[in-house]
């Protein structure tokens, strides 16, 4: 009698311990309500735009963009991107309703262009960090040794159509013309644009040569960028 208790009592301290075990196991896994959006990495590009050549307030620019997506291969090759309202390049693109995606390098952050010490991440805060109202971003580009440059004209081109200049050393660059009208999401509008044309760099002989791109955790861990994905100024502390 005296071996049944005990061997009864084992039991029931072992279905409690299982009990609580599983009470821990779906605490863990509850699900908790955020305001915190997850942290992506995704490839960063530059939109190229030509300014207006009849205002003397506008010029051509180039911004820094990680908003950008393709949707659609038939019956045309057609992307999206989100670009920030009040923005040169927004009000360019707008206008214009054409612009260059220009696909980065890991060597646009490193400033390689110009191989200077202290040169780092300098490239992507002239792009992303400042508005082309403020500063001529071609000069700015040119003396960090990334002059802008002409696209070769393609079968696809139009007539006397003049496509923005480009970046030395990217990826790819796609060519987009607007689709329709720009889309009202708050603090972007977003663009559905058909890609034209596209251009690469440089020979492109297998799958993996394309994914040498910069990326948007690259420039996190080189804190060029904070996790709020801001451009970081030169001896700043980074926000969160």
């Amino acid at each position: 009698q005296q071996l049944a208790q005990s061997s009864s009592l084992k039991m029931k301290r072992i279905l409690r311990i299982t009990s609580l075990l599983y009470q821990c196991i779906s605490i863990s896994h509850a699900f908790h309500p955020t305001s915190t959006p997850p942290l992506l990495d995704v490839p960063v590009f530059s939109l190229s735009t030509n300014g207006n050549e009849s205002s003397a307030s506008s010029r051509d620019t180039m911004n820094i963009l990680t908003y950008a997506s393709p949707i659609s291969i038939k019956p045309h090759r057609m992307w999206s991107i989100s670009l920030y309202k009040g923005t040169m390049s927004h009000e360019n693109f707008a206008r214009e309703r054409r612009g260059v995606l220009q696909m980065l390098r890991p060597e646009h952050a490193h400033c390689k262009g110009i191989g200077e010490a202290g040169k780092v991440g300098e490239l992507i805060r002239v792009l992303g960090g400042s508005s082309g109202r403020d500063v001529d971003k071609r000069s700015l580009c040119a003396e960090l040794g990334y002059e802008w440059e002409a696209l070769p004209k393609s079968t696809d081109d139009k007539g006397e159509l003049v496509w923005p200049r480009v970046l030395p050393s990217c990826v790819y660059y796609l060519k987009l013309e607007m689709m329709g009208e720009l889309i009202d999401c708050g603090s972007h509008e977003v663009a559905l644009c058909k890609i034209v044309a596209m251009v690469s760099g440089e020979e492109i002989e297998n799958a993996a040569d394309e994914l040498d791109s910069l990326s948007t955790r690259t420039l996190r861990n080189m804190s060029i960028i904070s996790e709020l994905g801001r451009v970081v100024p030169l001896e700043t502390e980074i926000d969160k």
